[in-house]
């Protein structure tokens, strides 16, 4: 039983439909450096369908799970999740997130030296190590949110008038206060969560943490950004389940905020609301378009080869005009659509998740089948069974043609990599690196004592000595080491030599034999038979 005292963080974290990366999240909260607060983990499940809490409580018998038998939204979860809290702080963490070693014992080192503080966040980066513009900003008010629909503050990030929405203007790699920061990560202290009564519950998925943010201000506590430490957030794996509510649920919430704060009347909240539908649905459509690109790339492809052969195969034969006035020839296109997309969709090759090659040959087999067979019992309007067996063969051609390329695209090995060092050799080398083909570079792996650039542009997404966490956070499995000028001439004389295996000898601080890398630049030996 966990009495008060006996923990500095209890970590509170809502759960829905996101077992995997919840996982994810609470091995990170296993793997934290000595000398980090003692913590008591929280899980509130809203009701998830993937069984998150049966798989999860014995994997992890340290945490305590919580199991809502709805889905009550964000606000609910957190505040029932609180009220279990035993600790001086509370941490509310979204359960797609990997919290590195280093980053609670920092972040309560920060927080204990500000006793003015109420609540603080950290620097926030995405699977791709970018920044996530939301971990420090301005509360939206009519103004700054002018600003941001009209796109001043994207044309002028580093104006201190029309950059506020997101405080571009700002180190991210700095400490400084602010008026809001994400529910992502979101610390608070405990008292000052219970003096304003928690999260507002008319909140149900977004604003509730600028809310909140906004009444702990009020309430005259301090609210502050700690930028040398960061988190790995894969953002939207919860809503991605139900992407149109919970685009619906941000627009909503924006307009429950401002009614709430900013005294915005009926008619000005009408109409905002109806703003609100109106860009969600635009967002959800626009999304699904780009899901629907491949429908649409089949959709032209097959009907196109069928008009072409159709069109050739009439004028060589009695030199006749395809789909001419008073020919029937343009039903067949309805049914060659309906038949091979249907299939297509059927088996689920639209559905952006990789479709075995059983199902997906299945599939087309089915569609070439069905319009054959519809065409032979439609026989009397049939204008030729050869154009018809050949345009079948274009169309199951086309099909199978643009899902190997979309399978050899997804396919295709990238590496995701770190640039070793943060010195200007190293964002040099990161540099070079825009668009290529084979290599991704995410950001920067700091050696250990290694100074890091006083400009704060250029942070480390992970550091030695245990740079695994992070690695394993953003998927990288590889690592780019620049080397100086004199190691990139020698190299490049050596280019010229054939059948010589290259070995680096790394230096190492103690005698003895060096630690060998094999960077041989031709691996075209012989083969060694067997005596």
């Amino acid at each position: 039983m966990i009495r008060t005292g006996e923990v500095d963080v209890s970590v509170v974290v809502v759960s829905y439909n996101v077992r995997d990366r919840l996982r994810d999240c609470l091995e990170s909260l296993r793997s934290l450096e000595p000398g980090s607060p003692r913590v008591e983990v929280i899980v509130v499940d809203n009701a998830s369908a993937d069984g998150t809490v049966e798989t999860l409580s014995p994997e992890f018998p340290e945490v305590q799970f919580l199991a809502m038998d709805r889905n009550l939204g964000f606000s609910i979860g957190c505040n029932r999740g609180a009220a279990l809290a035993k600790a001086e702080w509370i941490l509310f963490l979204n359960p797609d997130t990997v919290v590195l070693p280093g980053t609670l014992r920092e972040m309560k080192a920060f927080v204990d030296r500000n006793p003015e503080l109420g609540i603080a966040g950290c620097r926030i980066v995405d699977g791709d190590g970018k920044l996530q513009l939301a971990c420090r900003r301005s509360i939206p008010t009519p103004k700054i949110t002018i600003q941001r629909l009209s796109g001043l503050s994207i044309l002028f990030p580093q104006s201190k008038t029309l950059g506020r929405y997101n405080l571009t203007y700002l180190d991210p790699a700095g400490s400084y206060p602010v008026e809001a920061v994400s529910g992502s990560f979101l610390w608070i202290r405990t008292e000052a969560f219970r003096e304003v009564q928690g999260f507002d519950e008319i909140f149900f998925l977004y604003g509730e943490d600028l809310d909140l943010c906004l009444r702990i201000a009020r309430a005259g506590w301090e609210i502050w950004y700690h930028g040398s430490v960061h988190i790995v957030h894969h953002k939207g794996q919860s809503a991605a389940t139900r992407p149109l509510g919970a685009r619906i649920n941000f627009y909503q919430a924006m307009v429950v905020f401002a009614r709430k704060n900013f005294g915005v009347g009926v008619v000005l909240g009408g109409f905002l609301t109806l703003a609100a539908w109106l860009l969600a649905a635009m967002g959800h459509f626009g999304q699904s378009m780009r899901r629907w690109r491949r429908v649409g790339m089949d959709f032209v492809s097959i009907n196109a080869g069928f008009f072409a052969i159709s069109s050739f195969w009439l004028w060589m034969r009695d030199s006749g005009t395809y789909m001419a006035e008073g020919r029937s020839d343009w039903i067949w296109h309805p049914v060659l659509t309906v038949w091979f997309l249907g299939a297509m969709l059927l088996v689920g090759d639209y559905s952006g998740v990789p479709v075995s090659r059983r199902n997906f040959l299945t599939g087309l087999a089915a569609a070439v089948g069905g319009f054959l067979a519809t065409g032979f019992l439609a026989k009397s309007i049939v204008f030729s069974r050869g154009s018809f067996v050949i345009g079948a063969g274009l169309a199951c051609s086309a099909i199978l043609g643009r899902h190997l390329w979309h399978t050899r695209r997804t396919r295709a090995q990238v590496h995701r990599a770190l640039v070793v060092g943060v010195g200007p050799g190293s964002q040099e080398l990161a540099r070079r690196f825009p668009s290529s083909s084979r290599v991704r570079i995410l950001g920067f792996l700091a050696l250990q004592g290694e100074p890091l650039p006083e400009s704060g542009e250029v942070m480390p997404l992970a550091s030695m000595p245990n740079p695994m966490p992070a690695l394993k956070a953003l998927e990288a499995r590889t690592l780019v080491i620049a080397t100086d000028e004199r190691i990139s001439r020698t190299l490049a004389e050596l280019r010229q030599l054939r059948q010589v295996r290259l070995f680096l000898a790394l230096p190492t601080p103690r005698d003895g034999e060096p630690v060998l890398v094999d960077i041989t630049l031709d691996h075209n030996f012989p083969t060694e038979r067997p005596q």
